[in-house]
């Protein structure tokens, strides 16, 4: 009977790359700009203003221990008593730390005091009060290394004014002034290299300028900052998040996927077609020899008629094989563009994965790019490496891109993930139905039977899963089955049930179905037993639903809800 049995069509769900194609938000760089806003707070880095009232309270915080400094010298003594006066009492603060800043140089420059580690550390101090980054650098690293036992205290120190460095970029960015919110975050970048935060927030500020190039450069730059220090894990796991995330909002809507995917889909018609008129040509060119054989001749009118029909088919026939060899040449050119194009989002997704190997986001997206750019081993290794990674995944992480991709022409990936999925929860209908269509569109006489098989167990009445078995007996050349199954769909079903959602949650599920009579004339009415199963295959709940006589091509539909915990799937039987 050929593939003429049937036709299983799945219109695309998505062209090219769009939201729908992706598990993850593509807004997530401009929640992190969002989020980044709020960095001095939940840092802990906010400073007081010298003008506002909680200035008066502040007092002057003498080195932490193990910090000692000691020193005899009067300059010192007096530098480090006006710099508290500057802090405690800031009506004086601009000639007390003035005061400060003449008493400690005049200590180094002319009472022989560059040794002491005190007047570098309080220099240091009074570089902090006066936002003097240069001079905070240069003071507080002297005195790190002539006093190595403060190098915690100075390092508070200096994330006070990194902290005031990284406010005021802030303040500038949320003022509107963003080349001066720029320049302040670069300096507190120099400032403290090794801490990623900075870096962070001017790839946010680029990414809210829609300058996605600069934006990414700097995500990596954190990312890379970040390294393995645990202290900024979270930063790190944000950086590489937010850039790929832009990157492929870059290419996002790219128009060789958005062609690639109808070519794709237009494929399977075109060869359907061109194997039906060829099979037409065939019969009438063996007819033809045939005649020629037994030395028989068509009457003139005839031989008119036949001519003229098999040259027609003939053209059709070439000029279908002309479009069909276009279309795999245009899917091969758009999967090289393609490759090309998503390399730098392919690369970014590598590295949040080889830092992160269970991020589901980052691995479902990969295998999407990696399958619509023509990389279909690719794409199955990375579910393969998804779900040794993340051994409770939930399968709907699977099921939804498997879905999609089926949707997308994407067979050979998408039935790696749903067979994946399904190892999990073998009774999801949805994901069998998918799983499939993508055997049948694959040719895979070897896997489609057993599939179907499995989702007629569950859907024994609707005709998508009886044609879905007509084809895997096809498959096999096994004829009689292959016409039982097709005469069943056919002919043999009098009402078809389709389950229109299901819903599972913790307390249960809730199933919307509705019952169709295929015929002309009324139905017999039946009971429908019900079982709700878990992923192991155990009843966890039953009902029965009667269907009512239907009259000719009528529905009904039908709601039901079950409580029990575990439920993943259904079934059902006629009675």
């Amino acid at each position: 009977m050929g593939r003429r049995i049937m036709h299983l069509y799945l219109a695309p769900q998505g062209l090219g790359i769009d939201t729908d194609s992706f598990s993850p938000s593509f807004l997530a760089p401009m929640r992190a700009v969002a989020r980044v806003a709020a960095l001095a707070l939940a840092t802990g880095l906010t400073s007081v203003p010298p003008s506002s009232p909680l200035a008066a309270q502040e007092s002057f915080v003498p080195p932490r221990p193990p910090c000692e400094l000691t020193q005899s010298n009067s300059k010192i003594n007096n530098g480090i008593q006006a710099l508290r006066n500057a802090v405690e009492k800031p009506d004086q603060r601009g000639p007390q730390l003035a005061q400060a800043k003449k008493l400690l140089t005049d200590a180094i420059q002319q009472d022989n005091q560059g040794t002491s580690p005190a007047a570098w550390y309080y220099l240091g101090r009074y570089a902090v009060q006066v936002g003097d980054v240069a001079a905070a650098d240069t003071t507080f690293a002297r005195a790190a290394s002539l006093a190595p036992t403060c190098a915690a205290d100075i390092a508070t120190h200096r994330g006070e004014l990194w902290g005031k460095l990284l406010n005021d970029g802030l303040s500038a960015w949320q003022d509107d002034k963003q080349d001066s919110a720029l320049a302040l975050l670069h300096v507190a970048a120099r400032f403290e290299p090794h801490n990623p935060k900075a870096f962070a927030t001017v790839a946010a500020l680029y990414a809210s300028r829609a300058n996605d190039d600069s934006a990414f450069a700097y995500y990596r730059l954190a990312a890379r900052t970040a390294g393995d220090d645990t202290a900024f894990a979270h930063d790190k796991r944000e950086a590489l998040s937010n850039g790929w995330h832009l990157v492929v909002r870059k290419v996002q809507g790219h128009p060789a996927a958005q062609r690639a995917a109808r070519v794709r889909a237009s494929l399977d018609s075109m060869q359907r077609g061109l194997t039906n008129d060829s099979t037409v040509l065939a019969r009438l060119v063996a007819s033809s020899q045939s005649r020629k054989g037994r030395g028989a001749k068509l009457a003139p009118g005839d031989q008119q008629l036949f001519t003229r029909d098999s040259t027609a088919r003939a053209q059709a026939v070439a000029r279908q094989r002309a479009a069909l060899a276009a279309a795999v040449q245009q899917l091969a050119a758009d999967s090289s563009a393609l490759s090309a194009a998503f390399a730098p989002a392919i690369d970014a997704l590598k590295d949040a994965l080889a830092a992160y190997p269970g991020e589901i986001d980052a691995a479902t997206t990969l295998a999407t790019l990696y399958a619509q750019s023509g990389h279909a081993a690719q794409a199955a290794a990375v579910f393969d490496s998804l779900v040794a990674q993340a051994k409770d995944l939930d399968p709907d992480v699977l099921f939804g891109p498997g879905t999609r991709m089926v949707g997308q022409g994407l067979y050979r990936p998408a039935a790696r993930a749903l067979t994946l999925g399904l190892a999990k929860n073998p009774y999801r209908r949805e994901a069998l139905f998918s799983l499939a269509v993508a055997y049948y569109q694959l040719h895979d006489s070897t896997a489609l039977l057993p599939t179907a098989q499995r989702l007629l167990a569950l859907d024994p009445l609707n005709r998508a899963s009886l044609k879905l078995v007509a084809a895997g007996w096809d498959f096999r050349r096994q004829r009689d089955s292959t016409k039982a199954y097709v005469a069943r769909a056919d002919s043999g079903l009098a009402v078809e049930i389709s389950v229109l959602s299901f819903l599972p949650d913790s307390a249960g599920a809730s199933l919307s179905a509705t019952a169709t009579n295929l015929r002309a004339a009324p139905s017999k009415p039946f009971r429908l037993a019900l079982e709700f199963l878990d992923v192991a295959g155990q009843v966890v709940a039953t009902l029965t639903q009667d269907v009512p006589a239907l009259p000719p091509r009528q529905s009904q539909a039908f709601d039901l809800k079950v409580n029990g915990r575990g439920v993943t799937g259904w079934r059902y039987r006629a009675s």
